[in-house]
């Protein structure tokens, strides 16, 4: 009997490295979100600074500079704007984030089935290789008995 050979295997070994190059995309989209939100989290712990400053400009009594606190408005006000378009960046990244775990999963999947095909063919195979070797033992005592 031959060797036994998955006829898939070609298909398998794709589905394999298929799934290294998305676990790897996975793995850089969660790098891309994790530094997204540290950016956010540095923006914001800015903006508290810039809000406690503005405080302590308001709270010193001395005689108020309108222009400093206007400019520590209008910079209180880009770092919002700058808080907020970076939250847009974190749930566009969160979205890609599942869409790249759905095609993890998805690839995933089908080498499980390709994995499990191969196994059951596997399995077929040698139990069909013992039934043959048995066949042959028994021809080969067969014949020695009707030689005895």
């Amino acid at each position: 009997m031959k060797k036994f050979q998955f006829r898939l295997q070609v298909v398998l070994d794709i589905k394999e490295k298929l799934l290294e190059q998305k676990l790897l995309e996975l793995s850089k989209v969660q790098r891309g979100l994790q530094e997204a939100i540290q950016k956010q989290k540095t923006l914001e712990s800015y903006q508290l600074e810039i809000n406690q400053a503005l405080l302590k400009v308001f709270q010193s009594g001395n005689d108020l500079d309108l222009v400093e606190v206007q400019r520590y408005k209008d910079f209180i006000n880009k770092l919002l704007v700058d808080i907020s378009s970076q939250k847009v960046v974190v749930q566009n990244i969160t979205k890609l984030l599942e869409i790249k775990r759905k095609e993890v999963n998805d690839v995933l999947k089908e080498k499980k089935v390709l994995e499990k095909l191969k196994e059951n063919q596997q399995k077929k195979y040698y139990q069909e290789f013992d039934q043959y070797q048995r066949s042959e033992l028994d021809d080969i005592a067969t014949s020695r008995y009707m030689r005895a």
